[in-house]
């Protein structure tokens, strides 16, 4: 297995959750060229007419807001974002707000699947003794009960699960990292390393923290066993 992020120290073991332990290939990592189907999608739930208009205000307030296109590190609710896309929609948030929400995070969650090894993983460092804990950028400020959702075939073996909206920043901001050792009861300042790419999230963490190399889970899992 060759994904991004497992950040450990001891006996606790931190992942992040996208492209490290389930995904969608399908699904581009910028979701620009998807807004149009998903707020369609919104727009049928909530029982309103659907026009241009409507999709074209949709997909600039969604632009906004979209981090790979616009850098960010303090997080947004998801709350924020769609009562502002009703607000120019004329839409009650009130009656509408929930829906329109379900709707377009279900959209791109329809396919979402383990990764294979990734319930093996888990399932090897729980049987020794290690906590696991999950740190990661929720895209929008998707609501926590959705990534909760995305987890449920091994929820099992996680002990906390932290979103960027509850640490209230996005990596690489450090102060996610912070809150999640602290959640796991551990110093958290050694790092293994399992990537597609060297991006910009991975240089800035490595202001904070030191790095190992590894190839593959399993070295991931040798490695913390010799801890």
């Amino acid at each position: 297995m060759d994904r991004n992020n497992i950040y450990i120290k001891k006996l606790a073991v931190g992942f992040d959750l996208g492209r490290t332990l389930l995904g969608d290939e399908n699904i581009p990592l910028s979701w620009k060229s998807l807004y149009k189907e998903a707020l369609i999608d919104a727009l049928h739930r909530c029982n309103s007419n659907i026009d241009d208009n409507k999709i074209s205000i949709g997909e600039e307030i969604l632009l906004k807001y979209n981090t790979r296109t616009n850098y960010r590190e303090i997080e947004i609710s998801s709350d924020v974002i769609f009562s502002e896309i009703l607000v120019k929609w004329q839409m009650n948030k009130e009656e509408n707000l929930a829906i329109v929400k379900e709707a377009f995070f279900s959209y791109f969650q329809r396919n979402v699947k383990l990764y294979e090894d990734t319930t093996s993983t888990l399932k090897i460092l729980k049987e020794r003794g290690i906590k696991i804990g999950i740190l990661t950028d929720v895209p929008y400020g998707m609501d926590k009960k959705l990534v909760l959702a995305d987890i449920e075939k091994f929820k099992e073996y996680i002990d906390i699960v932290l979103t960027s909206v509850e640490v209230g920043y996005r990596k690489p901001n450090r102060q996610g990292f912070i809150q999640l050792s602290k959640e796991l009861a551990v110093d958290l300042n050694e790092v293994n390393e399992i990537e597609e790419e060297m991006d910009m999230w991975t240089k800035e963490f490595l202001k904070y923290f030191s790095v190992k190399k590894v190839n593959c889970y399993e070295d991931a899992v040798k490695f913390i066993s010799e801890q």
